[in-house]
């Protein structure tokens, strides 16, 4: 496939809905549509953003786990997963998230996400 990463985006609009708290702690919660516009941007621009969290998944995750095996300047391959078809280990992230707390933020964490699964 040849692509011209310097094409022009014009006209294209896509919706995403998002939920947002007015702060971290909050139980009030809204979903909010939004329109995201295209338009007079590089295809570069698109895809870079597009990246950006696949690169900084990889850097929090293999990169770092496997720091001392690396190279400076080595290039490593990695394949972009669509949003929703991740391969983020879920498990070993909500370890590391919990690890990261005090017993008590733990307790509070665990018990809020149980109320949550109960509805």
């Amino acid at each position: 496939m040849d692509t011209n990463l310097n094409e022009v985006v014009s006209g294209v609009v896509l919706e995403k809905v998002c939920g947002i708290k007015p702060d971290g702690e909050s139980d009030q919660k809204k979903n909010i549509n939004l329109r995201v516009k295209f338009d007079g941007v590089t295809l570069q621009d698109v895809f870079n953003k597009a990246v950006s969290g696949a690169v900084i998944q990889w850097q929090n995750g293999p990169g770092r786990s496997k720091f001392d095996t690396w190279r400076n300047n080595q290039t490593v391959e990695i394949t972009f997963a669509a949003p929703g078809r991740t391969s983020i280990d879920v498990e070993g992230a909500m370890i590391a998230k919990l690890m990261a707390m005090s017993p008590e933020e733990r307790e509070q964490y665990l018990m809020t996400l149980a109320e949550k699964a109960e509805g």
